[in-house]
């Protein structure tokens, strides 16, 4: 089983990850994962952010989403 499959088949909710090519990041959301990419920094770190709505602050410098709310990078 790939990676892909394996997080589909866990029932991953959300995926915090650095770098991600978009046919694996489409393939992650058409199964209902809500992916959350170009983050820099710990797992620690990450999910922290996550919980206080701060990931913006871990965003790799030049890979700023849409998706999140913040100051560009």
């Amino acid at each position: 089983m790939d990676r892909t499959s394996a997080i589909l088949a866990c029932g991953v909710s959300y995926l915090l990850c650095g770098a991600i090519c978009a046919r694996t990041r489409s393939i992650l959301e058409s199964g209902g994962v809500d992916v959350v990419p170009w983050l820099t920094g710990s797992v620690d770190q990450a999910v922290d952010a996550f919980r206080s709505d701060s990931l913006p602050t871990l965003t790799m410098p030049g890979c700023r989403e849409a998706n999140l709310p913040g100051p560009a990078n």
